[in-house]
Parts: structure tokens; sequence; C-alpha cells
């Protein structure tokens, strides 16, 4: 049986006594609050991930307590539907993404950590901000919602203020921008949407003795936080709020009764609202002076705002792509998927695919972006046209039905019009931050649960009306209720599991990834092997990929092993880490990060040539370069495999290639000119080196490559200017120190040389009895370097090395000391 309900009043105090539907309300603030608020200060237990898994569980554990409660009353009452029923069409124009757009469907769901533009992440935002809209319906729960809401954001302000004050005194204790909320403008978005809702109360609520002093006290140490922040965007929407109020209330102030202003003035207009009295200076002053501090750092933000920044060492660096990088990605993702998008959770992908090559002339040239320049836009590439649709609805419906409850349907009780009120500008302040910016998880959260709180309030309208299904009085409909809710009570429960085993794997891979760190390699495998226990997943394979090549490594270097257990233990290391790397591709085949680790797997055992090893690497190496084409990064790993089975041209291709995707990048032009001396072309190796060095003026490896080069092209005076600078760079580069001896005294300044031979014998006992003779002969006054020494010495040659590990001293001179890097 269907029935309108009329709500009761919003004041009407709630029996004592303990009932699901209580039950269910206090497990989503609790939730929602300890979300907000968990910090566990360690490495091994994910920040982010936490807060997404208390949520998930309370929300899990309150729609089990509002499934018993509607099978104890034996009902279901709900608010107006159309706006319900809205808040679903963005997770099914997801699922369909999901389903149809050739995504892998777990990993559309999940992604790695439940991230924002995920499936599973979009449809907990919809189930919390339903099952807040059923849940609530008296005043007693809009008022503890709101309460601890203002109690818990107080605590963040103060931690925060604590943060800061240590911080700045003890910098290496913590850091300024350390907080409880997620990244530091996820902080100033929380403060900058508690600033908004506590000049509403401030205006629409009666607020005296503590409360107020602490709402002033809070939004006080909200604006100096909020400053700190510095976010142009925070401050922009604060102002428009303030601005509004502060209009409003000097429109509906009421006027003086003996204004003499008017002795003999014929009035317009003689309406008098009586919602502002005279004297009620505060409802004019907050709002005033937070608009009058939003629009100082609105102006002043790129000078006083950035000098505050950098007083109190806050600075923090937020990188986006920006629009046209976000259409550019979306058009190219829509040629081949219009509908349904590239899928849920898959925007980095894209954007590695199809990014514009000129970023690689940028310091973000290696940063592979996971969202655009918002949340909304990335879901409208991510979604293709269902996702667009359905985001454009729904934004329409919840503003439409928005500004009507407020112009027209606003509700009688002064405490439910504030609830109203603040619950749609708060879901609507959420939602813009969504299309400008990337808001993280807190943040969307609280914009859905304002969402919910909103959908509530509006039984209270004017027309002061809900509807309900008493199921327990018609069996047929009863019977399709009980059953619908039964499953969904059990679907819970495997939901909570879900949830569960997922961050019990979470937390595996990270005491895994920090004993990988830390060179822990048994501790490690048995990390990463309960994490894909627990959940599998491609970042876990990948890092045990990673741990199988460390172990092989670790068995070369092994002395006290038989010949067959190195090659036992070898081998199950090997099978390990292509087992792994393998599986990682097949989990998520477009991260070309998976097919990078299954390469390094085969690559580490092609020096050993193990049949099919160069092959397999190649392979899987070009397949990560499909993926992600102007990678430059992925052509310098082929040349280097290249190298490693002395296939010269080939391997010059692909660093020609490097170069060519980003012009200044230094370690393959040093790698280019070392194979292009190996192979006899001087000249175009110091040519290759001289424009590493322009782009590392002081990379003293560079350096030292640089005057090598330009000695073997018959420019000594050029040689000793290079490897001069290379040892002001490192005084202890003991190569470059032997190398601009034996410059000076093939220019005959024999004193010179013999001062640089003394600082390299210094180093050591071995440097000093290698070098013993020449010593000798330089004190003699003879030069011991003689041209045809020099080619012994590794000029005009040298050999060709892989300069990103650390040590310079590769050249055949036989003297040590602290390497270049």
């Amino acid at each position: 049986m269907q029935t309108d309900v009329h709500p009761t009043s919003a004041t009407t105090p709630t029996p004592r006594r303990f009932s699901f539907d209580t039950a269910a309300i206090w497990a989503l603030i609790v939730a929602s609050g300890l979300s907000a608020v968990a910090f566990i200060p360690s490495q091994t237990v994910p920040f982010i991930y936490t807060k997404i898994s208390i949520l998930a569980i309370g929300g899990l554990v309150a729609l089990v307590f509002f499934i018993l409660a509607r099978l104890r009353r034996g009902n279901v009452i709900v608010p107006p539907m159309p706006l319900l029923g809205a808040l679903w069409i963005v997770p099914v124009a997801y699922a369909l993404s999901a389903l149809f757009s050739g995504a892998n469907f777990m990993t559309a769901f999940f992604g790695t950590d439940l991230e924002s533009d995920t499936l599973g992440f979009v449809v907990l935002m919809a189930a919390i901000a339903t099952l807040t809209a059923l849940a609530f319906r008296r005043g007693p729960h809009y008022r503890a919602f709101f309460k601890w809401g203002a109690i818990l954001l107080g605590l963040v302000v103060v931690a925060q203020v604590g943060f800061v004050i240590v911080g700045k005194i003890a910098p290496s204790v913590v850091t300024p921008t350390v907080n409880l909320v997620g990244t530091f403008g996820d902080l100033g978005m929380m403060i900058g949407l508690g600033i908004t809702l506590s000049l509403l109360a401030l205006r629409f609520l009666t607020i005296t003795g503590k409360a107020r002093i602490a709402l002033y006290v809070g939004s006080a140490l909200g604006l100096a936080i909020l400053a700190l922040v510095n976010s142009q965007l925070v401050w922009g929407m604060v102002a428009l709020v303030a601005l509004g109020l502060f209009i409003e209330t000097i429109m509906k102030k009421r006027p003086q009764q003996d204004d003499t202003d008017f002795d003999g003035v014929s009035v317009v207009s003689g309406e008098r609202d009586m919602d502002v009295a005279e004297g009620d200076g505060y409802a004019i002053a907050a709002p005033l002076v937070t608009l009058l501090i939003a629009l100082f750092f609105l102006i002043g933000g790129s000078t006083i705002g950035n000098a505050l920044v950098t007083a109190f060492n806050a600075n923090v660096i937020d990188v986006r792509p920006s629009w046209q990088s976000t259409f550019d990605v979306g058009s190219h993702t829509y040629a081949t998927s219009p509908i349904f998008g590239s899928g849920p959770g898959t925007f980095g992908a894209q954007w590695l695919k199809f990014r514009d090559r000129s970023l690689n002339d940028t310091i973000f040239w290696n940063v592979d972006f996971t969202s655009g320049i918002g949340y909304i836009p990335t879901a409208f590439v991510t979604t293709g046209v269902a996702g667009v649709l359905a985001w454009l609805a729904f934004l329409g419906l919840f503003l439409f039905f928005g500004i009507r409850a407020l112009l027209f349907r606003t509700p009688s009780d002064t405490f439910m019009r504030y609830v109203s009120l603040a619950s749609f500008t708060g879901a609507l302040y959420v939602f813009v931050l969504s299309v400008l910016t990337v808001p993280g998880p807190v943040v969307l959260m609280t914009g859905f649960l304002m969402l919910g709180i909103f959908v509530s309030s509006l039984r209270y309208g004017r027309e002061r009306r809900e509807y309900g299904v008493i199921f327990a009085r018609s069996p047929r409909i009863g019977f399709v209720i009980v059953f619908g809710l039964t499953l969904l009570l059990l679907a819970s429960v495997v939901a909570a599991y879900v949830v569960v085993e997922r961050y019990l794997g979470d937390l595996s891979y990270a005491k895994a990834t920090v004993a990988y760190a830390k060179s822990d390699l048994p501790g490690a495998t048995t990390a990463v092997n309960r994490s894909i226990l627990f959940a599998p997943s491609e970042r876990a394979y990948q890092l045990a990929a990673a741990i199988g090549i460390a172990r092989m490594r670790e068995i070369v270097a092994n002395t006290t092993l038989t010949p067959a257990d190195a090659q036992q233990q070898f081998q199950a290391a090997l099978t390990g880490g292509i087992q792994a790397g393998t599986t990682a591709t097949r989990l998520w085949p477009k991260n070309y990060q998976n097919w990078v680790m299954l390469g390094n797997v085969y690559e580490t055992v092609v020096p050993l040539n193990i049949d099919g090893a160069y092959d397999n690497a190649k392979a899987a190496f070009t397949q990560a370069e499909t993926l992600s084409p102007t990678n430059p990064t992925l052509p310098f790993i082929l040349a280097q495999l290249e190298i490693s089975k002395s296939k010269g041209p080939e391997a010059e291709a692909e660093l020609v290639k490097a170069i060519t995707l980003k012009h200044d990048y230094t370690q393959a032009i040093f790698l280019l000119s070392q194979l292009q001396a190996q192979e006899g072309k001087a000249k175009e190796a110091l040519q290759a080196a001289e424009a590493a060095a322009y782009f590392a003026p002081n990379d003293p490896t560079v350096l030292f490559q640089v005057g090598i080069l330009r000695s073997a092209n018959g420019n000594t005076d050029g040689a000793i200017d290079a490897l001069a600078r290379a040892v002001q760079v490192n005084p202890q580069y003991a190569n470059a120190h032997f190398f601009l001896g034996v410059m000076y005294a093939t220019k005959g300044q024999l004193d010179k040389a013999l001062t640089e031979l003394n600082t390299v014998a210094a180093y050591s006992a071995d440097n000093a009895k290698a070098v013993a003779a020449d010593i000798a002969t330089l004190q003699a006054g003879k030069n011991p370097f003689p041209p045809s020494r020099l080619g012994a010495l590794g000029i005009p040659q040298t050999p060709v090395t892989d300069p990103t590990p650390a040590g310079a001293a590769k050249t055949t001179a036989p003297v040590q000391g602290t390497p270049a890097r």
C-alpha cells in the first residue's frame, strides 16, 4: 500500500531508545567523520584508501541497519522521488561504459585503490547519498549531522594549526602541508566549505553564547589556513557566497523607526522585511569581513599570498592537464569510442597515448597524469557521450529541483530552511569544484553527503510531503520488497567482505614496497604474495617481478652458493619474475609500465645469452612504446637493449628517436656520444656530448666525456676547460683529475699535471701505487704520456657504458675515487 506521509515537525523529539533507524544514522555520521580525519602516520598504511575503506564499511553497516529497520517496521518511507532517482543516472552511465568500452571490468570497477573515477567509487557515492536521503528524517538527525560535522572540521583546523606551528619550528619533524584530509588542496576545499556553511549558519540560525564564539574562532582560523593554501578557486567561491549573503542581508535589513533621512520624502517602497533587525551588526559583519579577506587574497595571491606560503614552507605544486590537453585527449578517445569512452579509470592510459609531444620540453615531461583538468571533464573522456549526458542530466535536475525548492518551496521551519539551503549550497560547491579541479575522495564524499541531506530535506518543503509503502499489509507487494531487501542485505555482507579483503591486500602491498626499498627481499616476497592472495592486482605482480630481478642479481653476486644451488635458485627467480610480469600485462594490458617490467625481467638475462630473452624483451618494450608513443624513455631503454647485443646502428636509431621526442634528453645524448665514440665517429660524438653539456652544465660525467672527446679531436685546451669544470663540480672525481693531469702534461704544464696526479694518489693506496711511476716521471721533468700511450688510456675511444647508474670511473685509467654521481 502506498500512502502520502506528512513529516512531523523538525523539532519533534526522537524517543531515546535503540532503533535500527537511529543506528543507521549514527553509522553514517561516524563512518563519514572517521573517514574524513583518519590519519595513521605509517608507510605501511595507505592514507587515502584507508579513508575510502572506512567510508565503504561504515556505509555498508548503515545499509544493514536500515534494511533491518525496514524489515522490522514493515514500511519504506522516501522523500520526493525525482531527485532521489537522479542520483543513479551517473552510476548507470559508468556501468554501461565499464561493460561496453572494452576496458577490463574489474579494473574499471576497482581501479588500483578505488580511485574517484572508477565505477566502484561512483556507486559508493550514490549509495551514500541515497542512504542519507532515506535515513535522515527528523530534526535531531540533521542537528547531529551538522553538530558533529562542525566539531570534526574544527578538529581538522586546530590540528592543521598545530602542524603549521611545528612545521615552522621543526621542519624536520613534520611539514606544514601535512593534514588529516588528503592533499593540501583538499584541505583548502574543505575549509572553504566550512567557512561557507558557517556564514550561512550565522545568517539564518540564532546562535548564541559559546557556540557563536566557537564559530567565529573556527572561521578565523580557517581563513588563516586558507591563506596558506592560497587557492584562487576556493577564495573565489568563498567570496561569491560572502558577497551573496552580504547583499541579501543589506536588502532585508530593517530600517530605523526614527530615521530622519526621509523627513518630507515620499517613500516609493514601504516593504519591511523582519528577517534582520537593526543593530544586528554581526549578520552584516561576518560576510563583509570574509568578502574583504577573500578579495585581498584574490588580488594579492601571486604576491602577498605566495610570500606567506613561502614564509611557512607551505609550497605545494598543483599540476594538471590544461583544458586544451583534456579536450585533445577526449577528441582522440571519441574518434575510436564515442559512446562509452575508454572506460572508467582509464584517463591515464589515454593521456599517455595521445598527449602532446611538446610536453617533453617541460619539467613535467615524465609525469603520468591520471586525470584531466577536472573530475567531471575526466569522466567525459572515460565514459563517453553516455557519461556526458548522464552528468548533464543529473546536474540539470539537481539545479532545477534545488532552485525550485529554495525559491518556491522553502521549509517554513527556520532550522530546516538552513538545512535545505546549507546542504544545497554545500553540494553545489563541491560540484563546481568537480568541474574546475579534481577534489579528493573526502571532498567528494562530503559533497554527496550534502546532496543526500538536501534530498532528504525536500520532505519539509511547503507541501511537506513524503511517500511511503506499508508492505506488511500487502502480501504480494510485501513478498517482492522483503525478497529484494533480503538480497540487498546479503549483497551488503558480500561487499563488506570484498572491501576488507582488498584493504588487507593493500596493506600487504604497502609492507612489500617498504621491505623492497630496504632490500629485504624475503620480507618483500612474503608480503607481496600475501597481497596477491587477498586481492590480485597488476601493481602487486609488477612488484613481484621487480623482486625477481633483484633476487637474480643477488644470486649472481653471491659467491657462497654452489653452482648447482645458484642455477636452481636463479631459474626459480627468473621463472617467477616472468610469470609475475606476464600476469600483470594480462590483468591490464593498456598499462605500459606492466610491459616495461616484463621487458626488464627478460633484459636482465640477455647478457647470459638465454634463448628468447632478447626477442621477448624487445617485444615487451615495443608494446610499451605503442601504448606510450611520446615517452622518450622507452626508445632509450630499447637503445640500451640493442647495445647489450652489440647492435650499434639499431641503438643509434633508438637514441635519435628518444632525442627527437625530448630535445634536452641528456642521458640519451650522452649515451649517443659514447656510442659514436666507440664507432670511431669522434666529431659526431663530440657534438652529441657538447649538446648534453649544454642541457646539463653541472653534470661531471658529461663534462668528463666532453673533455675526453675534445682531446680526441685535437682540442687540448677545450679538454682542459671541460675536465677542470668536472673536478670543480665534483672535487673527488678521481678519473677527471687523472685525465686533467694527462692534458696538462700534453700541454707541457708539468707542474699542474703533477698536482692533479698527487690528488689522485691521495684518494687511496691503490691509486698511489697505480700513478707512482707517472709521478716520478713528472718529478724528473718529463712527460709520462706520449701520444702512443693516449690510446691505451681511452683516448680517443671510450667504452660505452650505461650513464644512469652511479659511477663514472669506467675508463682504462687505473684510478679510484668517489663516483661522479
